[in-house]
Parts: C-alpha cells; structure tokens; sequence
C-alpha cells in the first residue's frame, strides 16, 4: 500500500469543507482514511510542528498534502509557509506546490502567478501590484478609470471597492492599506527632524492590487475542479454593486455558457495541480479569470450541487446526475495526481 503524509493544522484540522461538523473543522479524516485506503493509499496525519521530528532525508520524495490558515492576521498560516517551503527544500513532494500556499488569500502573489504561467488567460485583464499607497499614487498615469481595487488578504469580497477616479483612489486606499499607528507616526516624525533628508516610513503599506473593470457582467462562476470532475456554480451581483463573490445570490444551473468548461480545463491544465477553485466571468464574447485557489478553498458548490460535468478521456463533457462526497472526491484527485 502506498503511503501518503497529510499535514493539519494545530486544532487537528484538515483542509476546508463549508458544512463540517462542528463548524470549521475541516474535512472528515475518518473518510478521507477510508477513500484514500480504497485507493490503496494510507494516509498518516501529523501535524506542522511535528515535521521537524524527522530528518530532512526522511521527506525526500514522501507526497504530502495539507491544510491552510485563514487565522486573524495570518499568523498561523505564515508558519504554515514556513513548514512546507522547509519541506519543498527536502525534496518531498508537496501537494500541492509551495507557490500555491503563497497565493492563498493572497491576491498579490496570485496575480504574480498569472505572469510566471505563460500563455495564461488573465494577459486579457490588466493587473497592477503595489506595497504601498505612494507606488499607486506614481502609477496613476498607467490607469483607466473606473477601476476594481482588492486588499490582497480577504475572501467573500471584504476589501474590494471600484474607484472612478484618482481621489477616489486613494481616498479608498487609504482605508484598506493603512498600517501605523499613531506611535509610530510619532517616531517617524522624530525621526524627520533628527535626521537630515530622512524619509518617514508609509503609514500604508498593507500590499492591494488594483485591476481593470470589466463592463457587462451579471455575475460571475464559481467552477470547482476536482481531477475529471467540474462543478459550477452561478453567482449573481445585488442591485447597485459589481461583486458576485458574498452577493448571496447564486443557483446551480446547468445552461452554462458555451467555452465555460474548456476555459476552466485550460486553465485548471497551467496550474499543474490536483483540484482547484476558479472565479470566471463572461461579458457575452470573452472569459476573464479572476481569482483561483488550489488548496483550502469553499466547498460549497462540490456539497449542494446535484449534478457535475465529468471530462472523458476523449476531452469532452458530460454531464451526469449525482450528489458528491467532498473527501471521496478529494482523494480521488489527490490519487489521480499521484500516479
């Protein structure tokens, strides 16, 4: 029997899964050992901070697979980083690769990403990185308004805004990217005087991305991919806003529009992984990528859908009738990638 090494987190948790008993908990180990066994894979689960009980040899080409942190701050998923970047440099086979960790609930890295991954399909929605407020503010001449600003950390929308011009920019910027506190103000103010030509350090520096407005959107997809498995979900905008992900409004439908599936394939194809969530829109002629995640996503749309489509090994989609077990299909994806 294979064996297969799976990381959780301090509580004892293990990825994510939106209906969990109790809340929050993660996915079912219990059946996630029963699939992965039925695959002929036993599954070990330890947690972060035992790795360091093993010897660096000892990881060398192991496959492991683990959790992420959303914790206040993210703490805890910078320690995270820490254990599978170490883990990465042991040689083990990290499942999946330590970027993705990175570009978890991190929109910066994530659309860095979209750069390395040559031929990728975000080159059709411009997208500009920033530390600080002071390097948007030189950056204004490379604008078009309106425009979508995002907090690099933050999910359900928290942190996102459109701005219509460069006052209003800032002025939104200002709320989402400040850092110092009045103490530190204080001492960088001290500082100015001790020292001649000394510049103060930004009071904004929380890292955001700011990214061109797309005209004609009604929503947006939702489209988890788990090995050959797709499910979609449809997410509306409420009345006076642009953002579909935490509208609320959302229905499983299965008249999608037509390249939907391919674009996800290609896309899901770049990113080299086992499953993964994917954020689409469609204006009516072209398909823009949003946002992806590759690991410790929303399950949502995997637990409630009646349906999926299932890609056939002739590249086509068919869609099929059923309910899905989230750690059944897990496992399968996770199996699938490994051999």
């Amino acid at each position: 029997m294979n064996t297969i090494y799976a990381l959780s987190d301090y509580k004892g948790n293990f990825e994510s899964k939106g209906n969990a008993i109790p809340y929050n908990s993660g996915m079912d180990k219990r059946l996630l050992e029963k699939y992965f066994s039925e695959f002929d894979f036993q599954v070990i689960f330890i947690q972060f901070s035992e790795v360091i009980n093993y010897s660096g040899d000892f990881w060398a080409d192991k496959p492991i697979i683990y959790t992420s942190s959303e914790d206040t701050d993210l703490h805890y998923k910078s320690f995270i980083e820490d254990v599978i970047y170490y883990l990465e440099l042991c040689n083990a086979r990290v499942i999946p690769s330590y970027k993705y960790l990175k570009a978890n609930n991190n929109k910066v890295f994530m659309e860095l990403l979209y750069h390395q991954l040559n031929g990728f399909h975000n080159n059709n929605l411009k997208t500009r990185v920033f530390g600080s407020l002071e390097e948007a503010r030189k950056a204004n001449n490379l604008f078009y308004y309106p425009l979508v600003f995002k907090k690099s950390a933050g999910a359900m929308s928290r942190g996102v805004g459109i701005a219509k011009n460069l006052e209003d920019l800032i002025w939104k910027l200002k709320k989402i990217a400040r850092t110092a506190d009045y103490f530190r103000e204080i001492w960088e103010f001290g500082r100015s005087l001790k020292y001649k030509g000394y510049k103060k350090e930004s009071k904004y520096r929380n890292k955001f991305i700011v990214q061109d407005y797309i005209n004609g959107l009604n929503g947006d997809y939702k489209v988890l991919i788990f090995g050959d498995k797709y499910y979609v979900l449809q997410r509306g905008i409420k009345k006076g806003d642009f953002r579909a992900s935490g509208s609320g409004i959302r229905e499983f439908i299965k008249d999608i529009p037509s390249g939907l599936l391919e674009f996800a394939l290609d896309s899901y194809a770049k990113l080299h992984v086992p499953n993964a969530s994917l954020d689409i829109a469609f204006n009516g002629t072209t398909f823009f990528l949003f946002e992806f995640q590759c690991l410790y996503f929303g399950s949502y749309t995997l637990n409630y859908s009646d349906f999926y489509w299932y890609k056939t090994a002739e590249g086509l989609f068919v869609l099929r009738e059923g309910k899905s077990i989230l750690e059944e299909e897990y496992a399968r994806s996770i199996v699938k990638f490994c051999i």
